[in-house]
């Protein structure tokens, strides 16, 4: 009977050590961009949401600091992005903005849980955009004119959104999403 479960732990063990893996891995950011140039290019970068947010408290580079970026001699302050932001919460599902021209549309609007900006050229997509309202209210969430990108991360890590942004602009195709 020892033997019996001994053999029975030895076949479970590599099951629930891989189903733990698995659980523990959490998300992870993508980032794809093709350029298709006489000489195509090809970057992936794949990085766990957990390193993005620990690179974030590493950098320090002008204007960012343990993951706050400080926006400097910009005609908005974070202050007004912050009013702007709440009262277009407020405002529920809802087109904030339509650009129409003869071979461009641009629409800004809120659905659910999510802002999008689509922009199509020639009735092709050009930009698509998908941010939660989570991310926004996490980016916002600082006093005075810092924008706070670890809550930022950490709200997207929460959100685990799929895509959130993919650009076709001639001959590059960006797309960033997290799984």
């Amino acid at each position: 009977m020892k033997r019996l479960l001994s053999h029975a732990l030895w076949l479970l063990l590599p099951n629930v050590c891989g189903l733990a893996l698995a659980q523990s891995r959490g998300p992870w950011l993508h980032l794809e961009v093709k350029e298709n140039k006489t000489e195509p290019v090809l970057v992936k970068v794949n990085l766990p949401v957990s390193l993005v947010d620990v690179a974030l408290d590493v950098v320090r580079e002008e204007g960012l600091r343990h993951g706050k970026f400080k926006l400097e001699h910009t005609e908005i302050t974070v202050a007004d992005m912050k009013e702007i932001w709440n009262e277009l919460k407020k405002a529920g599902n809802a087109e904030f903005l339509t650009v129409e021209k003869r071979h461009e549309t641009v629409r800004i609007s809120r659905e659910g849980e999510f802002v999008l900006v689509k922009v199509t050229e020639k009735q092709e997509p050009k930009v698509d955009l998908k941010i939660p309202v989570a991310v926004v209210d996490a980016l916002l969430e600082r006093p005075g004119d810092e924008l706070n990108l670890k809550a930022a991360v950490a709200a997207m890590r929460q959100k685990q959104v799929g895509d959130i942004l993919t650009v076709n602009d001639n001959n590059t195709r960006v797309r960033l999403w997290i799984d």
